[in-house]
């Protein structure tokens, strides 16, 4: 006989839609982490949950995320704001050109250096400004809401292999027990054959079930070695971790009173309103609405304003050097008299350049503009863009009815588990119970020598598939009271049971 490592009615469970089932083995655990004699501490089931998720790699890349939408979200901010740049330029002229600061022909090769500071804002852009803000913020929403549906995928990942193997570690105690009751069996024969009160075929049958019992308990082993690398492996531990790796098993063995199973109905209400999938599809549909509104800001006027200020240098503007000379020159003659009329000048025989600080100081020069755009016809920008966004908003809301469709059958699905989980239950410690009885009583018949080795093997083996099955079954019963207990929206409870 061997031992499945995992509960297959678990297995049956959806993964996606049952991401926030996850944290419902929580209530099973307690806060304390256990010692045992100064070793590595007992693993609780939220101590693993959160140690899976701080590792696990989506939920890292999806931490990230967020600070990308942080940036965004400064990015958006950051626009309300007027921007600020200044300039500067070195360059040489050669050829005839008019120097900018002279105001003059130049031919020679001229230096020349300007030096500006601008800025400029816009006053009115159809408030695309405060929209791509909003936007930005949505989608931080979202985001937020898509590491919760993560962080939940990797929690019901560890809580499926925590159960499973807890069921591997009952199971292989079971089989422990076996041995050591299939060990007594075969001391006792042997001693009945020596004294020749038994057949020796008795020993030799009992000895052969005590093998097949060891064989068992190796399988068992070796499935609770395996449930303990796929919880390490969910968890992401280190080699030496998983080969010291314990766990803090909560108590099922007491299910007394079973609780009633809530309405589907507030069930359903709980559930497609509390889970983060919906959330993040209510949220992108609000994503796509902010983008028609956004698409319609490209028809509307945009006002914006700027201003600069600047000065620079010319390697052309000159000053005289040195003392004038007064020149006196004819500039025509008198009309009457013909006589000729004079005029004077003062004028340098020596130029220099102009110092740098001295033109910059005097070149200084501002501006100030105010700018209006108009779209007017723009190949029908405005009105594709706006019938994109209506495609969009479409899309965003058959993905929330999809999702809201999958969660509701999941919910359903979760029902009807657990009312079958109560009545499998019930029916296996029935099965269990009556399975007891008769193994006790043929084990009675069997030491009085009243029965033979065949019938105590079978009775023994019916009572471990009723003890397995029962097993199978109180797990299950807890996995999906959990489930439908958080649907209920009820949140962690540690009573059940």
């Amino acid at each position: 006989m061997s031992f499945v490592p995992c509960i297959p009615a678990i297995s049956r469970v959806p993964l996606k839609p049952l991401r926030f089932t996850t944290y419902l083995f929580l209530l099973l655990i307690g806060p304390h982490v256990l010692t045992v004699d100064g070793q590595t501490p007992s693993w609780t089931l939220d101590r693993a949950v959160a140690h899976a998720q701080a590792n696990n790699l989506q939920v890292r890349q999806g931490k990230l995320g967020l600070s990308g939408n942080d940036i965004d979200i400064d990015e958006a901010k950051a626009a309300f704001l007027p921007n600020l740049n200044g300039s500067a330029s070195h360059g040489y002229n050669w050829g005839q050109r008019i120097d900018p600061f002279t105001n003059q022909f130049a031919t020679s090769r001229i230096r020349s250096n300007s030096l500006g500071l601008g800025t400029g804002i816009t006053l009115y852009g159809g408030m695309a400004n405060h929209l791509r803000l909003d936007q930005a913020e949505e989608r931080r929403v979202a985001a937020e809401y898509d590491l919760a549906s993560t962080q939940n995928d990797v929690a019901l990942q560890v809580a499926s292999a925590f159960l499973s193997l807890m069921f591997a570690e009952d199971a292989l105690e079971i089989a422990r027990l076996n041995v050591r009751t299939t060990e007594t069996q075969v001391e006792r024969i042997r001693a009945f054959v020596d004294a020749g009160a038994a057949p020796e075929a008795d020993l030799l049958d009992l000895q052969a079930q005590l093998a097949s019992d060891q064989s068992t308990r190796i399988s068992a082993e070796g499935d609770v070695a395996l449930g303990k690398l796929q919880l390490a492996q969910t968890m992401r531990l280190s080699p030496e971790d998983t080969e010291n790796l314990k766990i803090d098993r909560p108590d099922i063995s007491n299910i007394g009173s079973l609780p009633s199973i809530p309405n589907l109905e507030r069930v359903l209400e709980s559930a497609l309103t509390s889970f983060p999938e919906v959330k993040a599809g209510a949220s992108r549909i609000r994503q796509q609405e902010i983008s028609m509104d956004l698409a319609k800001t490209v028809g509307l006027p945009r006002l914006s304003a700027s201003w600069s200020y600047g000065s620079g240098y010319s390697g052309a503007s000159q000053e005289p050097v040195g003392d004038p000379e007064l020149e006196v020159f004819p500039i025509g003659i008198t009309e009457t008299s013909l006589e000729t009329v004079y005029s004077s000048a003062l004028s340098y025989n020596e130029f220099q350049t102009r110092p740098f600080s001295d033109q910059i100081a005097e070149n200084i020069n501002q501006s100030l503009f105010f700018s209006l755009s108009v779209p007017i016809f723009n190949g029908w920008s405005v009105r594709n863009g706006v019938r994109r966004s209506e495609i969009g908003i479409a899309q965003a809301e058959l993905q929330l009815e999809q999702v809201q469709q999958g969660l509701q059958q999941s919910v359903e699905r979760a029902h009807r588990d657990a009312l079958n989980a109560v009545e499998t239950l019930t029916a296996a410690e029935r099965a269990e119970a009556s399975a007891k009885l008769a193994f006790d009583n043929a084990e009675f018949r069997f030491e009085q020598g009243a029965s033979t080795q065949v019938d105590y093997t079978q009775a023994r083996n019916r009572y471990d598939t009723a003890r397995l099955q029962a097993l199978r079954s109180r797990y299950d019963l807890v996995f999906r009271i959990a489930i439908l207990d958080f649907y209920s929206g009820r949140g962690l409870r540690f009573d059940i049971f």
